[in-house]
């Protein structure tokens, strides 16, 4: 299979050249180990193989034997030998020089034991960089003609560019996932990886550290809880709501504290990736609202819990559009990695609402609204845009850069009010 150029390897390059190591995050199947592979001289593959377990139970009595090799050596999924990181630590101290380890996880160790393994937190040694699923920009979806980039250089610029992606397209492309090793599938068989991946979390994967919680093992309630947290994907829905939900068609309340755990599980595996508030400096007294958003790593997840297609979709614009918002959120995730940037969500008491605030290293920042394509909603989305922007005090923070509209549309134009309105088949970084 021929290599998706991901936008994540200038990060991991340039994170090699600045550390003795870098651990790579990031949900199963979304690319971390073939992308590691790229840079890595020599691995050491810590999974349930026969030699896996051995590499496991070698890491675990001498760690440090196991890391002379050639470097950059890739150790996958560490986790399952938790001991490796301080090793790493140390060697990294020990040879003086950047770029000897890479490291790859889908979860974080999560049990009393493993954690006891850990003694330092790698800082100034070892690296963080979390990948997520392929972007519409780096699946091919997106033609890229408008450039973040280009945006936050000069928020100002003229634009009219033109995408043939129609909305049927975009169905497909969000139900088909960013799952780098489907992208060249046809579509009825990239269609069917979505459940296939899901099926495999819950399990297998989630129910091999459920026992690390004290919890028993219990595939159904964790479908049943990723089932209600892709009903209320890009909301800000709280913990009591969820378990209102799961306890609905139930004789017995589902349990706080499992609850608790079982969302600790899923964020420690990459599973969810909620959205988290912004907290802006404003000229009025109204209160900004603390609440995360709620996503998956990749909307697909939500589809394949739900039970969804592209054609079901269609029909039910409303879901569609829940979930529409969830996979541009993905994008913009993945393009502001490699702006230097950070992703958030804006609400205050007011109803007043940005989808997202994508915040720069150097402070500037840009807001974004998602709508489908209803000339009336994306008229909506542009006024809300501009009445945070009034409430924005620019003596404290700079003004945004520019202000967006995502749409699942054709055109993409800078509108009379200064905001833009871009389709995300034609965005990129």
């Amino acid at each position: 299979m021929k290599y998706i150029d991901r936008i994540s390897d200038k990060q991991l390059e340039k994170m090699l050249r600045l550390s003795g190591a870098v651990l790579v995050s990031g949900v199963k199947w979304c690319g971390k180990t073939t992308s590691s592979r790229k840079y890595a001289n020599s691995e050491v593959i810590l999974d349930n193989s026969d030699e896996g377990r051995d590499f496991i139970a070698r890491a675990n009595a001498m760690p440090a034997d196991l890391l002379d090799r050639k470097a950059p050596l890739l150790i996958d999924e560490w986790q399952n030998a938790p001991r490796l990181w301080d090793a790493v630590r140390r060697e990294v101290d020990r040879r003086g020089e950047k770029g000897q380890f890479i490291l790859t996880g889908s979860s974080t160790p999560l049990s009393d034991e493993a954690r006891n393994e850990i003694f330092h937190s790698g800082f100034g040694r070892i690296a963080h960089m979390r990948m997520h699923t392929l972007s519409s920009f780096e699946s091919g979806f997106s033609y890229g003609k408008v450039s973040l980039s280009q945006l936050f250089k000069d928020g100002n610029i003229y634009i009219s560019e033109h995408s043939d992606r129609t909305i049927e397209d975009a169905a497909l492309s969000l139900c088909r996932g960013g799952w780098p090793s489907s992208a060249g599938d046809a579509d009825e068989d990239a269609l069917e990886i979505p459940y296939l991946l899901l099926d495999e979390l819950i399990g297998n994967d989630v129910q091999r550290r459920i026992g690390d919680l004290g919890l028993r093992k219990n595939p159904d309630d964790v479908r049943r809880l990723l089932r209600s947290y892709s009903r209320n994907i890009a909301t800000q829905a709280s913990k009591s709501l969820i378990r209102r939900d799961l306890s609905s068609n139930e004789d017995t309340p589902f349990n706080e504290d499992t609850l608790d755990k079982y969302l600790e599980l899923l964020d420690t595996m990459y599973i969810t990736d909620d959205l988290e508030p912004w907290a802006p400096s404003v000229r009025s007294k109204v209160r900004v609202q603390g609440m995360k958003t709620r996503h998956l790593s990749d909307p697909s997840l939500a589809v394949a819990s739900l039970g969804l297609s592209p054609e079901v979709l269609i029909k039910d614009f409303r879901t569609f559009g829940f979930l529409f918002e969830s996979y541009v959120i993905r994008d913009l995730r993945v393009y502001s990695s490699i702006l230097n940037g950070r992703l958030y969500h804006y609400r205050d008491s007011k109803g007043l609402e940005a989808d997202a605030v994508m915040e720069l290293r150097d402070h500037r920042w840009a807001m974004f609204e998602v709508k489908m394509f209803d000339p009336a909603r994306v008229d909506e989305g542009a006024a809300n845009l501009l009445k945070i922007k009034d409430k924005i005090d620019t003596n404290r923070m700079n003004e945004p850069s520019f202000m967006m509209v995502i749409t699942a549309g054709k055109y993409a134009r800078q509108r009379a009010d200064g905001v833009y309105e871009v389709p995300v088949s034609l965005l990129a970084p």
